[in-house]
């Protein structure tokens, strides 16, 4: 599996809701884009009936950012089938319907849509066997992220049951990299085009350098603000991180999706960057002297552990800003980390060494997460 990169992964969701646009949908055609040459080698009616369930289960819902909400699950499908040589149908099942707890819950429906849903969801079932049928269901049920759960100890439930079965893991990273990537649908910016290893390299040693200039205006109208695109990369580092501390054993398919995710997270850490300097951290000075400060703290091996405390800007952050059970507390210090653009810039930065650790170290982890927490690491 090459690494996904935007383009690839916008022309995959173009031709997918292209598919889903028809009336009546050809959803032979949609099986056909989500696993390509893979086709003979899965259950193609299981499957069709798979989507045809989900496609009524979610009723032309949305996501945040506008897509149809079925779309992420069939592109999760869909780049597990690029990441594995031969797609297994039960573990392209598991993706597709790997948001079922969480999204089709009772309240959302009357009682005849939901005994409809019910029973397509009963005779999907019945028509898998029963060793599938049991690991289907168990694999749903650990993808599952409760109410109140913090990330990590759901990460560590995840991880615990991927000892017997150990597709989780790999859907679970197709699923971040599917949620990362999406990011780009409500930025698609100038900044695409902006190289950003050379606007750092010039802010740091040239000093005729003038700054990022974009063409067009600053557009602050987002769903997703540059606050909560971090918190989605904290996320990665977390799930990376977790699966380094526990020592996992990755197979080919989910090495290759671990280090697709990485990438996706520097590239989406960059635009943020670049957004900062473009429009709210202008002066080449100000950004060389936030950029240096970021090398030295990484330096000093501030960003190889957690911090709780510290005199930098950066100690406590994963644990004060980003590490909230309390979905209404997360939001407050999202909103407060959204007002100080120079400590967004500096995470930012912190992001991009720390997934390029991830992909250039294969026994780089955070020290002081786990699977228990986000807590200060001690040395041994």
């Amino acid at each position: 599996m090459k690494t996904l990169n935007t383009q690839d992964f916008l022309a995959l969701s173009s031709f997918l809701n292209y598919q889903l646009s028809g009336e009546p949908i050809n959803w032979q055609g949609v099986l056909s884009l989500m696993v390509k040459e893979k086709l003979k080698l899965v259950s193609s009616d299981v499957l069709l009936e798979a989507l045809q369930y989900i496609d009524a289960a979610y009723r032309g819902q949305k996501r945040r950012l506008g897509p149809l909400a079925i779309l992420h699950l069939i592109r999760t499908a869909a780049i597990l089938a690029m990441a594995v040589q031969k797609p297994s149908t039960l573990c392209l099942l598991i993706a597709l319907l790997h948001d079922n707890n969480e999204d089709i819950i009772k309240k959302r429906y009357n009682t005849e849509e939901w005994n409809k849903i019910n029973d397509r969801y009963l005779h999907l079932n019945e028509n898998i066997n029963a060793q599938d049928r049991k690991k289907l269901n168990e694999a749903i049920k650990f993808l599952t992220r409760e109410k109140g759960v913090t990330y990590h100890h759901y990460l560590g439930r995840l991880i615990k049951q991927s000892s017997q079965i150990p597709v989780l893991i790999r859907v679970k990273l197709a699923d971040r990299l599917d949620n990362t990537l999406d990011l780009r649908i409500d930025l698609h910016s100038n900044t695409d085009t902006v190289d950003c290893n050379k606007v750092i390299f010039e802010a740091l040693f040239v000093q005729s350098y003038k700054g990022l200039r974009l063409e067009g205006p600053h557009s602050s109208v987002r769903k997703i603000n540059g606050a909560m695109r971090l918190y989605q990369l904290y996320k990665n580092a977390v799930f990376l991180s977790v699966l380094r501390d526990e020592k996992v054993v990755l197979d080919k398919p989910s090495r290759e999706l671990f280090s697709s995710l990485a990438s996706a997270s520097i590239s989406e850490a960059q635009t943020i960057m670049l957004h900062i300097f473009a429009y709210h951290i202008k002066k080449p000075s100000v950004q060389r002297s936030l950029l240096k400060d970021v090398i030295a703290y990484s330096e000093s091996g501030g960003l190889q552990q957690i911090n709780l405390t510290g005199p930098h800007s950066l100690d406590g952050l994963f644990k004060n800003r980003f590490e909230h059970s309390n979905t209404k507390r997360r939001n407050e210090c999202l909103a407060e980390l959204y007002k100080d653009k120079k400590l967004m810039g500096q995470t930012a930065v912190a992001f991009i060494v720390l997934f390029a650790n991830f992909i250039n170290n294969p026994k780089f982890t955070i020290k002081g997460i786990t699977a228990e927490g986000i807590s200060p690491h001690v040395a041994k």
